[in-house]
């Protein structure tokens, strides 16, 4: 049986390498370790070539550790949220969550630049799945930590499946390659640290939403004042119709008297000639009338 130690030292040379130089290394050390030791010989012959995220995410663990663990201990805080049930925590840490992922898988690709390995956009979408999942399982970040990672990984849920997704099944609590481990915080340094993460967490939260309650008064105060001048915009609205409803019947009124009028007068001047013709001849027989009166009046005519 092959010595793990010996195998994970190896290991984590060969994963250091770039994808494209992994198969010759690995044959290299093949080749080396068979006359001294056939069966570490074999288990390093099994070592598959890293998937273009896995050995991205694995370059993080030895040359961005300190950005990596801080992302894996949020994610840690996010699964205590989760499991307390801290509505305001886990909105506040899920926020950024969004950030640092996207942040670190930025950084990835730079780092990718220069290793003088660039990858593509569909690479990089796969490193940021597998740093959610990271911080979605627990065994997923140990997972993440060992360095040794030959697939990207992907949360389904709260599940992360990691079959065959580490390096001769290297991966163990905490571990990471020997060129990037830091000392490991005591436990009750660790507790006090996610404490005062999570109270920071609590304030934020807090700060946020009592500003989003100043905004709803705010909006509250605003609406109120709308309310009034839409009521007087109304009762004026209302007062103007009843002006108009009133001019308008008033108009009608006059309208119709005008109407009438103007009938009388049609009436009126179709009489006029009529009588104009019977004045002409009552003064024409009055003036004949008169004439034969003053006949009369001068006697008989002279012999």
């Amino acid at each position: 049986m092959a010595d793990r130690e010996a195998l994970a030292e190896i290991a984590g040379e060969l994963y250091a390498q770039r994808p494209a130089d992994f198969v010759a290394a690995r044959n290299a050390r093949v080749t080396q370790l068979k006359p001294e030791d056939p069966a570490l010989a074999a288990a390093v012959a099994e070592l598959r070539r890293p998937a273009p995220a896995a050995w991205l995410v694995n370059q993080l663990v030895r040359h961005r550790w300190s950005e990596l663990e801080q992302l894996l201990e949020l994610g840690a805080e996010l699964q205590a949220a989760q499991a307390e049930l801290d509505a305001a925590a886990l909105t506040t840490l899920a926020r950024q969550r969004r950030t640092v992922v996207t942040a670190l898988a930025r950084e990835a690709g730079s780092l990718a630049d220069e290793l003088g390995a660039p990858v593509r956009q569909p690479v990089l979408d796969e490193v940021a799945g597998t740093l959610q999942a990271a911080m979605t399982d627990a065994s997923a970040a140990d997972a993440v930590r060992s360095g040794l990672l030959v697939r990207a990984l992907e949360a389904v849920g709260t599940e992360v499946d990691l079959d065959g997704a580490v390096a001769g099944g290297l991966a163990s609590a905490g571990s990471a390659p020997a060129s990037a481990r830091r000392p490991a915080a005591p436990p009750d340094e660790l507790a006090e640290r996610r404490t005062r993460k999570h109270q920071e967490a609590r304030a934020r939260a807090e700060r946020e939403l009592a500003d989003a309650e100043a905004r709803a008064d705010a909006a509250e105060r605003g609406a109120a004042e709308a309310t009034e001048l839409v009521d007087a915009a109304s009762a004026a609205a209302g007062a103007a119709a009843a002006t108009r409803d009133a001019l308008l019947a008033e108009r009608r009124e006059l309208e119709r008297r005008l109407c009438d009028a103007e009938g009388e007068l049609a009436r009126a001047e179709q009489a006029v000639p009529p009588l104009e013709r019977n004045r002409a001849r009552a003064a024409r027989a009055a003036s004949e009338a008169r004439a034969a009166v003053d006949a009369l009046r001068a006697g008989p005519a002279a012999p």
